[in-house]
């Protein structure tokens, strides 16, 4: 009988730890796929601003990157609406 209650236990952990590794997969990848969209919607952004003439760059740096990864596209808006802000 102790025997099968260590290899419940056993399972029941095991089925935990997937469930565990698995979600902080999805939030590593959800978190990298931000950061690169926000990359690459920061350069596009800057790129548009300099064909308009506009000073309005954001720099691309680790600090920028990381704030898209957690926040997203929101993150983005806020990184562009503090440039804008300085700028008054």
């Amino acid at each position: 009988m102790e025997q099968a209650e260590w290899m419940i236990g056993l399972v029941t952990s095991f089925v935990v730890l997937i469930v565990i590794l698995k979600s902080r997969a999805n939030a590593v990848l959800r978190f990298l796929v931000q950061a690169v969209l926000g990359g690459i919607l920061i350069y596009a952004m800057n790129q548009f601003f300099l064909s308009q003439n506009l000073v309005s760059i954001i720099a691309l740096n680790p600090l920028t990157v990381l704030t898209c990864g957690f926040l997203g596209i929101p993150g983005v808006v806020l990184l562009f609406c503090i440039q804008i802000l300085s700028m008054l």
